[in-house]
């Protein structure tokens, strides 16, 4: 991962007020209370929109910050948030436009309103508490949860689900076992095995990542995905 600042326009926020106006802790699973004095809150209120890639910020595990959106938010880009430390969160009240929604670790990530991806959805390595919960509607064209990483969905994406059924609140299209047989032979790594390195860089990049012919129940084209 590169090094990422928040975009500017945030202001700081106390853990009371995170409370008293989002209630964030109603459906966050990090206890972010407990680090108020080693992580920040930054609040971009009224929406964002972010021309390029929106990244945690920090460039170690350690996350300095949790951000709430309060409003829509836009991402021209890819969405990358990650933590292999004790975590951190990214709350958004709104509607979420975006290319790719790349996470890993255990991040805490809620979108309140429909997630629309233009690309897919992936999240891995998340045994220490990596979560992904959307209120709304997913569509992207594919869902790619692996290596103990929770989706929380209060509806059957429009997308091709591959997960652990019993960490994902929808109905899956392929287990992650199954992940093996479908991504690209490219991805896989030398035990062939899905790498889900190179299944993320395959995603920056804008190249397919599971092999011709795949689809799932809900499938939506990326054309759809953006009307």
């Amino acid at each position: 991962m590169n090094s990422a600042t928040s975009p500017a326009g945030y202001r700081l926020i106390t853990v009371a007020e995170a409370e008293s106006r989002f209630a964030a802790g109603s459906d966050l699973q990090y206890p972010y209370e407990e680090f108020a004095d080693e992580q920040e809150i930054r609040l971009y209120e009224g929406g964002l929109h972010v021309a390029g890639n929106l990244e945690r910020a920090g460039d170690g595990d350690w996350s300095p910050c949790n951000v709430i959106v309060d409003g829509d938010l836009t991402v021209d880009g890819d969405i990358e948030w990650w933590d292999s430390a004790g975590g951190n969160f990214l709350l958004v009240t709104g509607d979420v436009r975006v290319r790719n929604v790349l996470l890993s670790g255990c991040p805490d990530v809620v979108f309140r309103g429909d997630l629309t991806a233009t690309g897919s959805v992936q999240g891995h390595h998340g045994d220490d508490g990596g979560s992904l919960t959307v209120k709304g509607l997913v569509r992207a064209q594919a869902v790619i949860s692996t290596l103990y990483f929770c989706l929380d969905f209060a509806r059957q994406p429009e997308a091709l689900v591959v997960g652990d059924r019993y960490r994902t609140t929808c109905q899956v299209d392929f287990t992650t076992d199954e992940l093996d047989d479908i991504v690209l032979p490219e991805l896989l790594d030398g035990d062939d095995r899905a790498d889900e390195q190179k299944i993320g860089e395959a995603l920056r990049a804008g190249l397919p990542v599971l092999r011709s012919g795949i689809r799932g129940t809900r499938t939506v084209s990326a054309e759809k995905a953006t009307e």
